[in-house]
């Protein structure tokens, strides 16, 4: 049991892959701490519940405007929850929180057919300490949000959100 409980923290502390920071960023236009944490966010609910683009739905709750919005096209981009499939949606909120739930059973992406994901929810919150950070450095521009989103990738799921 330590073996499994070991490996499954180690998969929600990984950093993102260059790569894929490289392509949500040609995706989004920038790169910045919010597109980081829907990475995040939408590459956790994609292995924790073992879903397939198609089987998951997500609903982001964050104020409506940037940066925050930044926020719901990671999600996008990562969870494979599309505006065009019509599986993600976006309400205005205080704070800065998801839901994922896989629809249905029995059908696995390439990505997840792995996992043998019994949860059919999740939630993930962004932590007040973070929210925090996020509003009270001074603005450097888009060099410092690069570096912040870099930054907020190397940390662990459980440093940005609660579940």
């Amino acid at each position: 049991m330590k073996k499994s409980s070991s490996r499954a923290r180690r998969r929600r502390t990984e950093a993102l892959p260059a790569k894929v920071i490289s392509q949500a960023t040609a995706f989004h236009g920038h790169l910045g701490p919010w597109l980081v944490l829907g990475l995040k966010a939408g590459s956790y609910a994609r292995k924790k519940l073992a879903a397939s683009p198609f089987d998951l739905r997500a609903r982001v709750f964050c104020p409506a405007g940037t940066p925050y919005t930044c926020f719901v096209d990671g999600v996008q981009f990562s969870s494979g929850c599309t505006m065009g499939k019509g599986n993600i949606v976006h309400r205005r909120a205080k704070g800065c929180r998801v839901e994922f739930t896989r629809a249905r059973d029995g059908v696995h992406h390439k990505d997840t057919k792995s996992q043998r994901g019994t949860d059919r929810m999740l939630r993930l919150a962004l932590r007040s300490e973070v929210w925090d950070e996020l509003h009270s450095g001074p603005d450097e521009g888009m060099a410092g949000a690069a570096r912040l989103g870099r930054e907020f990738s190397r940390r662990s799921l459980e440093e940005l959100f609660t579940a």
